[in-house]
């Protein structure tokens, strides 16, 4: 009662005490004044009253996986290894395709030099390209003729139903880029026209395509069940159709958002709700599933023994997701295979080679890659070697948690232990806004 005057009036009119938590009516059989009032206190209870905090408990993977529970005397969690494949090795290009990819570089320096804002669409071919060859020539079209639909449509597909963040933040009033990145000079012009011409006039496939059929047929990872993950639905449906022709005896998936999932089967493509996917992998009647990053959120694939990153997403937290729909609870391999893909020398690559000393000391102290680390993509984009530097200078080698909860106050005696549980303080302590 004495912690708001409108507690204590629904107190009083219910005839409840202090020790009692409960009307013992359901809120929609009482009054309605008695509704209003508690409407009212409700709506901003939870920013005014702070619960106690008696403890924190933190529990990594690592501590649930090495820490055997007394009552089964196995581990809490179940280890499953990890491993890794494609880090020493990135994917070459060569002749059309490097040159395709040099012409990309130069334009996104050059709209650096003449925008200063819209990070996101400043590097946005980058992005693009370094998924694949495929993605690249469709973000050149997508530039030279129709800018306007890549911030809305043209992006929608790689999440749910929202687009990258830096789409939403870097658009203009009608979704597309602003007004200064999408009327471009002709230096710029000619380097995009001079990049589709690369992309168009090579007769390579993309050299990612030929280690992503090695990986699944001679190593084997198709018959042990694979996802591959791309950012981007181009990419992801390129794939597709490859391993559909590939493999036309096993049904393949596309895992996408906007309404753009499917199966082939029998070299026919058939749209499927993203539930009866889930089934059908579930079910061990699917082993090859292609997905967007629609897919690296609330999607269990345990049945599955390999994933293949077809792409390296710039926010670092994407990877962690994707890798969690194996390795997880239930997965019943005692290890799992990862092949990561990039092209040798792209963005990708130059951010492998400033982490390559420090990846695995900053994964051991988060248990991820963190997010600040996005930066540093857009540095090495826009050729800002020096700030990518500073940025991994800057980043801690202790954890936040550790840093904030890891300290242990000096204590002198019991009077202290006994002063900071005091009925009277923990009441006065209950008693302040917070």
């Amino acid at each position: 009662e004495w912690e708001d005057p409108g507690f204590r009036r629904l107190r009083q009119r219910f005839g409840l005490d202090d020790r009692t938590a409960s009307v013992g009516t359901a809120y929609h059989g009482l009054k309605p004044l008695e509704r209003t009032q508690i409407a009212g206190i409700s709506a901003d209870l939870f920013t005014r009253f702070n619960p106690f905090l008696r403890s924190i408990i933190r529990r990594t993977r690592g501590y649930l996986e090495s820490t055997l529970n007394p009552e089964t005397q196995e581990p809490y969690l179940k280890p499953i290894r990890l491993e890794l494949f494609g880090e020493e090795e990135p994917v070459p290009l060569s002749g059309y395709l490097a040159t395709a990819y040099e012409r990309a570089e130069e334009f996104c320096r050059l709209l650096a030099k003449r925008v200063k804002s819209a990070g996101f669409f400043k590097t946005l071919l980058l992005r693009r390209i370094g998924s694949s060859m495929e993605a690249g020539r469709s973000t050149v079209a997508k530039m030279l003729g129709e800018w306007d639909r890549l911030g809305s449509d043209y992006d929608s597909d790689e999440y749910d139903d929202d687009e990258d963040s830096g789409v939403a933040n870097a658009a203009g009033a009608n979704g597309g880029p602003p007004q200064d990145i999408r009327t471009l000079t002709p230096e710029e012009l000619d380097l995009l026209d001079s990049c589709l011409s690369a992309l168009n006039a090579t007769q390579e496939e993309d050299p990612k395509w030929r280690v992503i059929l090695g990986y699944l047929k001679d190593r084997g990872w198709a018959d042990d069940g694979c996802i591959l993950f791309s950012q981007y639905f181009d990419t992801a449906s390129w794939i597709a159709c490859g391993l559909a022709r590939e493999f036309p005896d096993r049904p393949v998936a596309v895992y996408a958002g906007s309404g753009k999932s499917g199966i082939y089967e029998n070299g026919t493509f058939m749209r499927k709700d993203r539930e009866e996917i889930k089934g059908l992998v579930k079910q061990g009647i699917l082993g090859l599933v292609v997905g967007t990053d629609a897919a690296s959120e609330g999607l269990n694939l345990q049945r599955l023994g390999t994933l293949i990153n077809i792409d390296l997403p710039w926010n670092p937290t994407r990877l962690e997701q994707r890798k969690g729909r194996i390795q997880r609870i239930g997965q019943k391999r005692e290890s799992v295979k990862v092949l990561n893909l990039r092209y040798r020398d792209s963005v990708e690559d130059k951010v492998h080679t400033a982490l390559a000393g420090r990846l695995e000391e900053i994964f051991k102290m988060f248990g991820q890659i963190p997010d600040v680390l996005e930066d540093l993509w857009v540095d090495l984009a826009l050729d800002s070697k020096a700030d990518a530097e500073k940025r991994i200078g800057e980043l801690s080698l202790k954890h936040p948690f550790d840093e904030r909860y890891g300290r242990v106050e000096q204590v002198s005696g019991w009077e202290d232990c006994a002063r900071v549980v005091n009925r009277l303080d923990k009441l006065e302590k209950l008693r302040t806004r917070w």
